[in-house]
């Protein structure tokens, strides 16, 4: 029984030369052509044998009559693709080749430009379509906060090929036109063109591109099993601080909620709230017997470190534009940058260092100092 081989293909089939001679010498090495797919190629293995393969350019399919011809000159056809026909014939054969005049050869170039300028200006437009639904996210206010979200990745998984297809799309084009121009002066094909380098590059594409689209199914799955593992954690095992840290005495009436995310950029990623009541100092009119306090945190740790600092920009412009107390920026040696706010009764802190980025915001009677003093124990800074 005959085994199939997949190989990629080394580049378009409009390109005869570096695949009339990849097929050759797969076939030096046992494995003789059956069939091409748009990426693969599918090789039967067999003895190695010396062979030459040519690829036609034919508008219709052959019929048998013309099919029988191609085989009285000792041509066969072994595998098609749209209008692209590879025939094959041993070398000892010694068979005429099937173009001898490369003029005439680049008349049927024709249609292969013809094509190919239709699949430019169609994906072009698609292209351009594409970049203009997303035209908006250019003007995006807070573009590292959207970056760690999962959705980022989604998109650059998109966009990515997108560009990949755009390019080649362009390239094949002037591609063709070049060998045409080239054959219509009398220049024919080189069969024997060096395929190695133009494979290898083939793969790395393909296997990314395959990689991406593998990951762009896997990780909204990932992030969902990520965030039910740690949505269920207390106060107590997430790396912040909490309420019962600020608050010298007993906090009444709490309640808490946790919610956590995953993306590729910010593995980690919490928004907790806390609120409680903690005792206060008794007034005349029976007021004052208890006070609110409440904290708001949000806590981001990074694969990059480098978009740290963008991403408390962020988060500066999110949280604070609405303040009406004045941000400082606070010069403490144990953070990458510290800013703070502070007025009646809400505390603002904008924080960084190492890879993590974090905002809270307090509402209570502990001074500033001594939440960034917690701050700094937590973490050992």
């Amino acid at each position: 029984m005959s085994k199939s081989v997949k190989k990629f293909m080394p580049g378009d089939l409009w390109d005869f030369g570096k695949n009339e001679s990849w097929f050759s010498d797969m076939a030096l090495k046992g494995l003789h052509l059956q069939s091409i797919g748009s990426w693969f190629a599918v090789f039967e293995k067999g003895q190695p044998q010396k062979t030459k393969y040519r690829i036609e350019v034919l508008e219709e399919s052959p019929s048998q009559e013309q099919l029988e011809l191609y085989r009285e000159c000792g041509w066969d056809l072994v595998a098609n693709k749209q209008m692209f026909y590879v025939f094959s014939s041993p070398e000892e054969l010694n068979a005429p080749e099937l173009q001898t005049d490369p003029m005439e050869q680049g008349f049927t170039f024709k249609m292969i430009d013809r094509q190919l300028k239709k699949n430019m200006i169609a994906i072009s437009l698609l292209f351009l379509s594409f970049l203009l639904s997303q035209f908006h996210l250019s003007f995006q206010d807070e573009p590292y906060l959207f970056l760690i979200k999962q959705r980022a990745f989604t998109l650059v998984a998109i966009i990515v090929p997108y560009i990949y297809i755009f390019i080649e799309s362009i390239r094949g084009y002037l591609a063709v036109k070049k060998t045409r121009g080239s054959l219509l002066m009398g220049i024919p094909i080189n069969h024997k063109r060096k395929w190695k380098l133009s494979y290898i590059i083939s793969v790395i594409i393909h296997v990314y591109l395959i990689g991406l689209i593998a990951l762009l199914f896997i990780t909204p799955f990932y992030a969902v099993m990520r965030r039910e593992t740690y949505t269920y954690k207390t106060v107590e095992d997430i790396p912040v601080i909490s309420i019962y840290d600020i608050e010298k005495g007993p906090v009444y009436d709490y309640s808490h909620s946790i919610d956590y995310d995953w993306s590729l950029v910010s593995p980690v990623q919490y928004i907790i709230y806390e609120d409680g009541y903690i005792e206060g100092q008794m007034q005349g009119d029976f007021s004052g017997a208890y006070f609110k306090t409440s904290i708001q945190t949000r806590y981001y740790e990074l694969a990059l470190r480098g978009i740290s600092e963008g991403l408390l920009n962020d988060l500066i412009h999110r949280y604070y534009r609405h303040y009406e107390e004045k941000l400082i920026e606070i010069e403490n040696e144990r953070f990458d940058r510290l800013y703070a706010a502070s007025g009646e009764g809400n505390k603002l802190i904008f924080a960084s260092f190492d890879n993590k980025v974090i905002y809270i915001k307090y509402s209570g009677k502990a001074d500033l100092d001594y939440i960034i003093s917690l701050i700094e124990k937590k973490y050992n800074l």
